[in-house]
């Protein structure tokens, strides 16, 4: 972009340090009561300005330190980015913009964004901005964090580097005495480094990422320290992701592995989104998974994080050592270990080769890790294969399988 139209304006008095031959010698800095510097694009309209109450120039260095700056940056004539900061250093007439202290940008819209960090470099005629101390993007809903940060403001473009963490949270930023202090964090993912179109809201990680969920309240104590930490009760995996966080999802790109913190399930799958808002994942494409003893396989699932539900809707297929059963659709609750299998039910048995049918069955995860199925006040039709008399001995009776109908 070529720059026209460069002033620098001077509100109100300004005081010269030191007033004597011997003073104006030592090229002390002129300290100005309010600084207003501009910039306009090549058709006159307003392209950025920065704001101070208070400056200092230093005429042979060509720098000018500013107290407390402000500064927007405008788009068709209209402001479209805010700045401040505690101090900031103008050099030369603004080719360069030296932002410290508490630096806060914000990208205006129907839903704002905050970059924040504790320097930044502001480049106008590049249109980019470099935080490379603590940066972090936050909106209503998530927040993510870098070691480096560089936003491209035309292209719409921010780039975060150094174990990015991105964080999600449904209930918005919580309802305490600083509203922006963000709500518990229930999802986190850790990249290795991640491009974020914060207007559009694109958001994808190329690489390995590891998501975590929290459950509320949920910690443990540092036995060292004493001090109590969030513990995830759900850990995932993927080799990426790509998404939207104003549409509200995210795909992670396979393979894609989940496990529960305490090690009793597992459920690998292939491409799976991740509906954020909503806090589901979910995958039309086959998965296997296990819990406890027991095996599960399906063509389709969905996973409500809230509730920690597991609902198989395609081709359910659950076996555990001399059982298997299939059906329709499937539905089982990871914590409680309870399941349910529902239309074209279909349950084998090793013992006697033993086959019940059925529209439904529960089952529930025993203490031995084993599942144990029933049908409450359902009807059932069940098939033995008996053992030819007298084989296996006489007297000797084996014992049945145990199973409720």
């Amino acid at each position: 972009m070529a720059w026209t139209t460069r002033s620098l304006l001077i509100a109100s008095a300004f005081l010269l340090v030191g007033c004597s031959t011997a003073t104006r010698q030592t090229a002390q800095p002129f300290a100005f009561r309010a600084l207003d510097l501009r910039q306009q694009d090549p058709n006159g309209a307003p392209a950025w300005e920065l704001k101070s109450p208070e400056a200092r120039y230093d005429i042979q260095r060509k720098l000018a330190q500013a107290l407390k700056p402000r500064g927007t940056v405008f788009r068709r004539g209209q402001p479209s980015i805010l700045i401040a900061a505690q101090r900031g250093t103008v050099i030369g007439d603004g080719q360069a913009i030296q932002l410290e202290g508490r630096v806060r940008i914000t990208l205006l819209g129907n839903e704002p964004v905050e970059i924040t960090g504790d320097a930044a470099r502001w480049l106008p005629r590049e249109e980019r901005m470099v935080i490379d101390q603590r940066p972090v993007a936050l909106d209503r809903t998530s927040r993510i964090s870098a070691q480096t940060a560089q936003y491209f403001i035309k292209r719409d473009l921010v780039e975060l580097r150094g174990a990015p963490v991105l964080e999600h949270w449904q209930d918005g930023r919580s309802k305490v005495s600083n509203p922006k202090a963000p709500a518990p964090l229930p999802l986190k993912v850790k990249a290795q480094w991640v491009d974020w179109k914060p207007e559009q809201g694109d958001l994808k990680a190329p690489a390995v990422i590891r998501g975590e969920r929290f459950e509320p309240n949920a910690s443990s104590k540092d036995q060292n320290q004493g001090v109590k930490t969030p513990t995830p009760s759900l850990v995932l995996t993927a080799q990426g992701l790509r998404g939207n966080l104003r549409q509200g999802f995210v795909d992670l790109v396979a393979p894609v592995k989940i496990r529960s913190a305490d090690g009793k399930g597992w459920l690998d799958a292939q491409e799976t989104r991740w509906a954020i808002n909503d806090q589901q994942l979910s995958s039309n494409q086959p998965f296997k998974g296990q819990f406890n003893a027991l095996q599960a396989q399906g063509d389709r699932f969905s996973i409500d994080l809230e509730k920690s539900d597991v609902k198989v809707s395609r081709s359910c297929e659950l076996k555990q050592p001399g059982e298997r059963l299939t059906a329709t659709r499937c539905l089982w609750n990871w914590p409680s270990g309870r399941f349910e299998a529902l239309d074209q039910v279909v349950l084998e048995r090793d013992t006697y080769k033993q086959v019940t049918r059925a529209k439904r069955l529960e089952g529930k995860i025993g203490d031995d890790g084993t599942a144990v199925f029933s049908s409450p006040g359902a009807r059932v039709n069940s098939r033995f294969t008996l053992p030819p008399k007298g084989q296996g001995g006489e007297g000797k009776k084996r014992a049945p399988a145990p199973i409720a109908f």
